[in-house]
C-alpha cells in the first residue's frame, strides 16, 4: 500500500491498466475529475474512423463539440489522449 495524505492506495495502480466499466461508473470518470477517461492510441484511431457511424446518435451540442475540437482531447497535465468531458 502507498500512503497519499490520509488515503491508502494499492500498489496495483502502478502496474494495472485502466479498464472502463460503464455498468458500474455510469460514465462518472468521463465527466468528473480533471480530464476524461484515458485512451490508448488504437482507441483514438477507432474514434476518428468510426465517428461518422455514431454521429447521428449524438446530441447536436456533442456533434458541434466533436466537429470543432475533435473526437478526443489531450489531458492538460500529461498531454495523453482522453475522452472529452
Amino acid at each position: 500500500m502507498i500512503s497519499i495524505g490520509k488515503s491508502l492506495v494499492s500498489e496495483e495502480v502502478l502496474s494495472e491498466q485502466f479498464v472502463c466499466d460503464l455498468q458500474k461508473c455510469k460514465g462518472a470518470c468521463c465527466v468528473e475529475g480533471d480530464a476524461g477517461a484515458p485512451l490508448e492510441e488504437d482507441e483514438v484511431r477507432i474514434l476518428k474512423e468510426e465517428y461518422s457511424n455514431f454521429k447521428d446518435y449524438l446530441r447536436p451540442e456533442g456533434i458541434a463539440a466533436v466537429e470543432t475540437q475533435g473526437t478526443h482531447v489531450n489531458d492538460p497535465y500529461d498531454n495523453e489522449p482522453v475522452t472529452r468531458f
